[in-house]
């Protein structure tokens, strides 16, 4: 399944393109399609490290959104929320079958720059890689959920305006204060205030599909921000 843009579409809510999509209209999934694959496929690559798997976890995505597009309601969240848990479910799924098969997985790493795996698909999911790095956690769906949300929040970041980027890296990473980023980068004080509340808007769209943290609070958004910037430095787009 590859739907391609209709420009006719493009233009529509997301509630009315998934009704239009619960209806039966392919051009309408076309344009959801658009619309949320570069979000969809760069959580789950970052999440998976394994760019064939991450493909397929988000063509699966999409078809069961065509499927079960009746049971999107947009009172209860976004669309990209809705998508991201059925990518979820799939891409645990995915870890789940391929540690029932670990004779075929490869143990490459990540390409440091953009966060994908090099090349082939026999490739150690990153969520497995992880684990392998650091202390066993006592309960394999909080690792995976600490995984998934560093994957979403860095495709979140790695799709900002470098500004608004920027001042996350710096209030975050490097913990400095309004005042320090606006003197560091010679912006005017409220230019950093309107860029850093517009990117924590975007992060607070992009994590309400994400369990834990769809409803938290700002400071628990930021902690797992400070944890995934520096993996969103050098990355490109997803797609």
């Amino acid at each position: 399944m590859t739907p391609a843009n209709d420009s006719d579409h493009s233009s529509l809510a997301d509630p009315e393109l998934m009704a239009r999509v619960s209806a039966g209209d392919e051009a309408a999934l076309a344009s959801v399609y658009d619309r949320y694959m570069d979000t969809i496929y760069g959580s789950v690559v970052r999440f998976l490290g394994d760019r064939q798997l991450a493909e397929e976890v988000a063509q699966d995505t999409f078809l069961a959104a065509w499927r079960g597009a009746g049971g999107f309601d947009p009172a209860a969240g976004s669309l990209p929320g809705w998508l991201l848990r059925i990518a979820r479910n799939r891409a645990i799924d995915r870890l789940r079958s391929a540690a029932r098969r670990p004779s075929t997985l490869g143990m490459a790493g990540l390409d440091e720059d953009r966060g994908w795996p090099e090349g082939g698909s026999s490739r150690t999911p990153g969520a497995l890689r992880a684990s392998a790095d650091t202390p066993a956690s006592p309960d394999p769906e909080e690792a995976a959920t600490r995984e998934w949300s560093r994957a979403v929040v860095r495709t979140a970041l790695s799709a900002m305006p470098p500004d608004e980027r920027r001042a996350l890296e710096l209030a975050y990473d490097e913990q400095l204060s309004q005042v320090e980023i606006a003197a560091r980068l010679g912006w005017p004080l409220g230019t950093v205030k309107s860029r850093t509340r517009r990117a924590l808007a975007t992060l607070r769209t992009a994590l309400e599909g994400v369990p834990g943290l769809g409803d938290a609070d700002d400071d628990v958004i930021l902690l797992t921000t400070r944890r995934a910037v520096p993996d969103a430095g050098g990355m490109d787009a997803a797609r």
